[in-house]
């Protein structure tokens, strides 16, 4: 009972350094440098670009006793929840747009970790869970997550596959999605889109047809050099990270296929 209320005591001291959300825009990052695990968990529950940024400078400070019971306590978890209703709320506003970057930020800080790594590769449901963060319009939360998904591919062979059945399931996740849509709605929004946007705009929107389209797909429509590079490393290490060369001149033929089919449309 006494621990318990010790929890609250230590919960009710941070909330009152932390200050309330709606002070977020006066602070930039909250001070969480001797936080344990546990208050860093309750704070979760407060989604602000304050509480993430401080969350993130912990996580990066971290050692492997911190990190671990951080993971035991469903950290990672809360992270990609959170990621994931973001991500569905869209960017309407620069503070949603914010948010989502700094909450994959965390998200990178804990991969950054040696625990964190070895955590997620055990645990695959995680990839692809980050993966869904990828159906979002903010390219610089995009980036963040090709960046992931190329430095699990070169760490192990088991990051490599984890990272290929990401995107596989992403793929999947994206085609159920649209064949939800009924074909009356289809229709219309098929000529709503044909009078406001390019036609090959459409058929990306539409479905994700193989594994590999959502790469390609941005490939084709990114004017930011940054962003470029980040998706050729993606493509490089999804090829090179296999010892296989017979699956390495498989990846490689369908990406040469995907490309090709865009310069078709």
């Amino acid at each position: 009972m006494s621990g318990m209320s010790d929890g609250k005591k230590k919960w009710a001291a941070v909330r009152d350094r932390l200050g309330s959300s709606q002070d977020s825009d006066t602070q930039q990052e909250a001070n969480l440098e001797s936080a344990d695990p546990e208050l860093c968990i309750r704070l979760l529950q407060v989604p602000t670009v304050v509480n993430y940024s401080g969350l993130k400078r912990r996580l990066e400070g971290s050692d492997q006793t911190w990190m671990v019971q951080f993971l035991e306590l469903s950290g990672l978890d809360l992270l990609l929840e959170a990621l994931d209703r973001l991500s569905g709320r869209g960017c309407s506003r620069i503070a949603d747009a914010l948010l989502q970057l700094t909450c994959v930020s965390c998200v990178r800080a804990v991969m950054n970790s040696s625990a964190g790594i070895h955590f997620i590769i055990e645990n695959e449901g995680y990839i692809r869970k980050l993966s869904q963060a990828l159906d979002t319009s903010n390219i610089m939360v995009k980036k963040q997550v090709f960046e992931l998904l190329a430095a699990l591919s070169i760490f192990s062979a088991e990051g490599h596959r984890l990272a290929l059945d990401a995107l596989d399931h992403y793929k999947a996740s994206r085609t159920a999605a649209s064949a939800t849509c009924s074909p009356a709605l289809e229709l219309a929004l098929a000529n709503w889109f044909l009078t406001h946007v390019r036609f090959s705009l459409l058929q990306g929107l539409k479905t994700q047809q193989y594994r590999f389209s959502v790469i390609m797909n941005e490939l084709q429509g990114a004017d930011n050099v940054p962003y470029m590079v980040t998706l050729l490393s993606v493509i490089n290490a999804l090829i090179f990270s296999t010892d296989d060369l017979r699956q390495r001149d498989k990846i490689r033929k369908e990406f040469i296929g995907k490309s090709s089919s865009l310069r078709t449309r």
